[in-house]
């Protein structure tokens, strides 16, 4: 028999062990030969920030938001192939803001 409450269940088990995996993974970017780093967890949020303490300020705004994009570029990525897994494809969650 077809049971909508055990499967709804799963499913948000399954979006719980997502949310923590994605919590817990972390994505880097970076500019200037690696002197910025930055990094994004898989919810898309910025967790750490390294600037060489040789870098030449000049510019330094520009490629400071350079290694935070990239940084959430690839979690962003990351987060569209886990979803697209758990939910079956077909849904492109690049634009949503505060899903989780």
């Amino acid at each position: 028999m077809f049971n909508l409450g055990s499967i709804m269940e799963q499913m948000q088990k399954e979006f719980d062990a997502l949310q923590r995996r994605l919590q817990s993974t972390t994505y880097e970017g970076a500019a200037r030969d690696g002197k910025i780093r930055a990094w994004a967890n898989g919810l898309q949020l910025l967790v750490a920030l390294e600037l060489s303490p040789d870098l030449d300020k000049t510019g330094l705004t520009d490629d400071i938001l350079k290694a935070c994009n990239a940084a959430l570029r690839q979690a962003r990525e990351a987060l569209n192939q886990e979803l697209a897994q758990l939910t079956g494809g077909g849904i492109d969650f690049s634009s949503s803001e505060n899903w989780l």
